[in-house]
């Protein structure tokens, strides 16, 4: 005995339909995609200023419980300091002839290295006068937590994205690292009062 099949239809998307999809992914995915790079970056910048902030009451904190003298430097080497913070920093005692050279009777207490490669940071530096904005290649703290400058001064970090987007670290006439914090305008302010820049000319 034979039984009588049904033809079934075959359910599936149009050429149109599919068009469709494929359109509204890409709009989806232009929109999705600036975020993911502005979170990314921001990610970034936040573990430079954290550890930074950390190097820095780290190494005044030393200073007073070991009743010595300590500095944070750009890294030069893991044994040698730089010019360049973007290649990261150390923190060392630094009781010898020469401030802010690791000597070689001298202690290196802890190494930060270069951010990963791909980052596009292009400017992190400290600077201790608002008139005359010169990069410094360390901070030292002497046994009371004061620095050898002779005043107060920040560090900057700043991307591509300009001044909407620096980071900065505030340094008191104390020497006590602080977060730079936003005015009513939301600018970034640093410890001199003014407006924090990524102009290497004006910061």
């Amino acid at each position: 005995m034979f039984r009588s099949v049904k033809s079934q239809s075959i359910q599936g998307f149009t050429l149109v339909e599919l068009l469709i999809t494929v359109v509204v992914a890409g709009v989806l995915m232009s929109i999705a995609a600036p975020n993911f790079s502005d979170a990314m970056q921001n990610s970034r910048q936040t573990v430079i200023v954290n550890e930074l902030m950390g190097a820095l009451r780290y190494a005044r904190s030393e200073a007073i419980k070991q009743s010595t003298r300590t500095a944070v430097c750009a890294r030069g080497a893991d044994t040698s300091c730089g010019n360049d913070w973007n290649q990261g920093h150390i923190v060392f005692v630094d009781n010898g002839a020469t401030p802010g050279d690791i000597d070689t009777d001298e202690t290196v207490l802890r190494v930060s290295t270069a951010a990963e490669q791909g980052d596009i940071f292009n400017r992190a530096r400290l600077v201790n006068t608002n008139e005359e904005p010169l990069p410094r290649p360390f901070i030292r703290f002497g046994p009371r937590g004061t620095s050898n400058w002779s005043g107060a001064g920040y560090f900057i970090v700043c991307d591509s994205r300009g001044d909407e987007f620096a980071r900065a670290i505030n340094l008191t006439l104390s020497g006590d690292p602080r977060r730079a914090r936003y005015d009513d305008t939301d600018s970034l302010i640093n410890v001199f009062g003014e407006t924090v820049s990524c102009d290497p000319d004006t910061a």
